[in-house]
């Protein structure tokens, strides 16, 4: 039996990355030497996570100079489209980059909350493609407010994951059941807060999904504890993707996830999540002296991945 020599497909690597360079209350904080530290992870997240399609949050005009200067693979290989879009008196602060003779993506709306009590921006949606067909990808993209400024029993909180809910399944789901929904982005929530399970319907429990096809799934459960010694490659959790050098009990937060619909954890509808590859993106090249574990001190966020398989239609 004659066996194929072509390689395995690779699918869809996604990334998300808080990179902390023009948060919209401090748009120009960041200097060269940061630009050139930010520039270490994107060609990290290109060369060895691989990623097709890295999603960077609170960046600006400025950023993207910065990055595109420090960085010159991710200006030469991949597509930058700016998503600064207007949220009333604020913006949004996202960029896309996506692999140029691999993907497209194509932005499709802004997510705005305005029910009387001020404008929240809830998400960005985009549409993620491979050039050489299959179904798309609805990739939505978010940035919640800072526990600084929106304490963690907020009612707000609440309100913005269930906005965000009822915008999944009046926009896409109920047109078709089984869009591949791919959540990504900073919550500043944890998995187990009540936005996120109760009102969002993120759920850790991989078969109640499968046979619930209105939930989704959230692998981050399981990057809730520090991981157990030993290489990286063979840890099956992370501690946490915000580092976070004044709590009292714990340095670490599950901020940043990757969540999914039912669809694409089954995959039902061309696409299936790998959940082994689906993690922390660790970068050893920025580890703190003082915790062997913790970003580079400019940077409090690490960033996640998510990969996605063909699967056939």
């Amino acid at each position: 039996m004659k066996t194929s020599s072509l390689p395995a497909d690779p699918g869809i690597h996604i990334a998300w990355w808080n990179t902390g360079l023009s948060p919209t209350r401090v748009p120009d904080r960041a200097g060269p030497a940061h630009f050139q530290a930010a520039a270490q992870v994107l060609r990290h997240l290109i060369e060895v996570v691989r990623a097709d399609v890295i999603v960077l949050g609170e960046m600006a005009e400025r950023s993207i100079d910065g990055l595109h200067d420090a960085c010159p693979i991710a200006r030469a290989d991949y597509t930058w489209l700016k998503a600064f879009h207007p949220a009333g008196r604020s913006r949004f602060s996202q960029c896309v980059l996506s692999r140029t003779d691999r993907i497209t993506v194509e932005f499709d709306r802004s997510i705005i909350q305005d029910e009387g009590g001020g404008i929240r921006k809830v998400g960005q949606a985009f549409l993620v493609r491979l050039r050489d067909g299959n179904q798309p990808l609805h990739l939505i993209a978010s940035h919640w407010p800072s526990r600084l400024f929106m304490d963690r029993h907020d009612v707000e909180r609440t309100h913005l994951a269930a906005f965000l809910r009822r915008w999944i399944d009046d926009q896409i789901l109920r047109y078709l059941p089984d869009a591949n929904v791919v959540l990504v982005g900073d919550f500043n929530d944890e998995p187990f807060d009540e936005g996120m399970e109760r009102y969002l319907h993120a759920s850790r429990d991989r078969d109640r999904v499968k046979r619930n096809r209105r939930l989704f799934y959230n692998p981050f459960w399981r990057h809730l504890h520090a991981f157990p010694p030993g290489a990286a490659e063979d840890r099956s959790c992370d501690p946490g993707t915000y580092f976070h050098a004044g709590g009292r009990f714990s340095h670490w937060r599950t901020f940043d996830q990757l969540i999914v619909s039912s669809s694409v954890l089954c995959g039902r509808f061309g696409w299936r999540l790998n959940e082994a590859n689906t993690r922390v993106a660790p970068l050893p090249a920025l580890e703190s002296s003082d915790d062997p574990l913790a970003p580079h001190p400019f940077f409090d966020h690490l960033p996640i991945v998510g990969h996605f398989e063909r699967q056939p239609s």
